[in-house]
């Protein structure tokens, strides 16, 4: 018999590990269509700050013959992060960034069975997959970035509590928290841009021990527009993906796999603030088709799982430390 549970709740943490913060492995970028004046957009973390960051990751998983806009499986991820920052030590030019996960919300839907997580709700703590994620609260990591806002260090602090009962599966910590903080500089261009200008990013980013995709993405300098009454620069952008990566089911003894996908329909936009030079507000729309291995045991081969994923990005508050 087909096992439904496994393979959402797999799919599941995996997107929300991946899509809300992918870090480049390498990447090239052309450079902004058309010659105008314009201005350099370089986003940056000022130190002896505290930012606060709300991520809103949702993922829609689709049956066999089911359209994923009504898709009874899903995954929605509800993440609260808190970057303080200072100057590197020495003297040395760049920033120190302190990440750490001030809450942690999951809710999934697998059909037959639902699970819910709160890091601040004690009766939620109880089933296994919550007790995989709730080290996360527990654990932080220091990154030092140069001007480019490339990490040149991380340390990792924390840890402790019970191991978790589901290894081998994604969890979200250090990693996420430094892919997290490396992605709200990414997607800007290195020379002079104005509205209506384009520009193209395409390379490799890793996904850390569950492998990597290449992607292509184009962007957009759409215009000027007040957000939360800041003056910001309106991004828009489209894109895809495609690679090969490891999924391990949440049950022992699930076994261990490869999930391969593709998606050609990214869509998204983001909000730049020019004065304080951190993105106040982002969200992404993306269309997968996964090529899943068979989570039932007794047969092989593949099933292709049309998934659909959105996550919005805001920041919450900006305080002196």
């Amino acid at each position: 018999m087909h096992r439904a549970t496994p393979l959402p709740l797999s799919l599941a943490v995996f997107s929300a590990a991946f899509f809300a913060e992918a870090l480049p492995a390498q990447e090239a970028q052309t450079q902004p269509s058309a010659a105008a004046e314009g201005s350099v957009m370089k986003p940056r973390f000022l130190p002896g700050k505290i930012y606060t960051f709300a991520a809103e990751t949702g993922v829609a998983l689709a049956g066999p013959g089911e359209d994923v806009s009504a898709a009874a499986r899903r995954f929605v991820m509800n993440h609260e992060s808190r970057f303080l920052t200072a100057n590197r030590d020495g003297g040395e030019p760049g920033v120190r960034v302190t990440a750490s996960t001030e809450k942690l919300v999951l809710e999934i839907n697998a059909g037959a069975k639902q699970v819910r997580y709160d890091s601040s709700d004690p009766a939620t703590k109880d089933s296994a997959l919550a007790m995989h994620f709730e080290g996360a609260t527990r654990r932080s990591v220091v990154m030092d970035l140069d001007p480019d806002g490339k990490v040149v260090g991380s340390t990792e602090v924390g840890g402790g509590g019970p191991a978790t009962p589901l290894p081998g599966l994604p969890q979200f910590g250090p990693d996420q928290l430094k892919q997290l903080v490396v992605s709200v500089l990414q997607g800007f261009p290195k020379d002079r841009v104005a509205p209506g200008q384009e520009w193209t990013q395409k390379g490799k980013r890793s996904l850390g021990e569950l492998g990597e995709i290449d992607f292509e993405i184009n962007y957009r300098y759409v215009r000027d527009e007040a957000h939360e009454n800041a003056d910001c620069a309106l991004i828009e952008y489209t894109g895809g993906i495609k690679g090969d990566v490891a999924v391990t089911g949440v049950q022992p003894g699930a076994g261990q796999g490869k999930m391969g996908f593709e998606g050609r329909q990214m869509t998204g936009r983001f909000y730049f603030d020019k004065a304080l030079g951190i993105p106040r507000f982002s969200e992404q729309t993306l269309n997968v088709n996964a090529s899943v291995p068979n989570p039932d045991r007794l047969q092989s081969g593949t099933i292709q799982v049309p998934m659909r994923q959105r996550i919005v990005i805001k920041l919450l508050s900006l305080r002196d430390a």
